[in-house]
């Protein structure tokens, strides 16, 4: 890995780690219209939005770490497809409605955040750079 990315490597964790925090505490909040104010975008796009952050911050912490490799980048994606399904079953005890259609806006979402970094990635790597390693 590049010293250039390394120095990431830290900073990107704790945003991730933290990113991820407020993501559970957002879909488990009693009264999400609290936290969306006025005009929000509607609840598919917002799952949509939030998953894609959420797998584009962790390949990009894959990448930088100079773990990646298509095997681990298919560990981190069925991972966080676990996690979002545990996170939308575990919604109904804090008095929210789990529902399969959002859980698909959040694959959905997590495949382009983690496609992102997935075709950075080729692109660095075709012109010299390799922040995640070998292919």
């Amino acid at each position: 890995m590049p010293a250039t990315l390394r120095r990431f490597l830290r900073p990107l964790a704790c945003l991730t780690a933290a990113y991820t925090g407020l993501l559970v505490f957002a879909t488990h909040y009693p009264r999400p219209e609290d936290l969306l104010g006025p005009n929000p975008p509607s609840d598919k796009t917002l799952h949509f939005l939030a998953y894609g952050a959420l797998g584009l911050l962790a390949a990009a912490l894959l990448a930088v770490s100079g773990r990646w490799s298509p095997r681990s980048v298919t560990v981190l994606a069925a991972g966080l497809v676990f996690f979002a399904a545990i996170d939308e079953a575990t919604q109904p005890w804090f008095g929210r409605f789990a529902e399969p259609l959002d859980w698909a806006y959040d694959v959905v979402g997590l495949a382009a955040g983690i496609g992102v970094i997935v075709a950075l990635n080729a692109t660095l790597r075709s012109s010299g750079e390799r922040p995640g390693g070998p292919a």
